[in-house]
């Protein structure tokens, strides 16, 4: 299947800085969930339970199902063509894992690592503080490094 190229550094960097932030907020959650995820189904020994496992995945599904957010007192929404972008990306990731789609899983390696290059690692360490501050009992705070070593693991080397 042949996906619409799109220029993702463009796209992430047109963004304003508080969708930005938003979007910082939403990979931190989704890389930790999925870090979670991987535990689980691998017995990893710093697995959580299946019901803290569940719970996360919950939150994480919830919050790109409705693009919109609330964290710590702050609301977080993204326009209608941010939002489109967001629900390609997350297209793209569920043809490419779930369905092993190899072109689609390419182009959502693609916007995942613009996405985490643009964000840069000040976003990405302030919405883990917020994740760590506002959601521990959803996400405990020692697993939010999972996902922010992952995001970190994706950006492009500073030049």
């Amino acid at each position: 299947m042949e996906f619409p190229a799109t220029d993702w550094y463009q796209f992430f960097s047109s963004l304003t800085e508080g969708e930005l932030e938003g979007i910082a907020l939403l990979r931190v959650i989704e890389c930790t969930n999925g870090c979670i995820q991987h535990a689980f189904r691998d017995n990893h020994p710093k697995a959580l339970s299946v019901e803290q496992t569940r719970k996360a995945m919950k939150f994480s599904m919830g919050l790109m199902k409705t693009m919109e957010f609330e964290l710590g007192g702050d609301r977080y929404s993204f326009s209608e063509s941010t939002g489109e972008n967001l629900r390609e990306i997350r297209e793209l990731y569920v043809k490419g894992f779930k369905q092993n789609d190899d072109e689609a899983l390419e182009e959502f390696l693609r916007s995942s690592v613009a996405c985490a290059t643009v964000l840069g690692k000040d976003r990405i360490q302030k919405a883990a503080k917020l994740v760590i501050e506002h959601i521990p009992d959803v996400i405990p705070p020692y697993s939010v490094r999972w996902g922010i070593d992952y995001l970190y693991s994706l950006m492009e080397p500073e030049e």
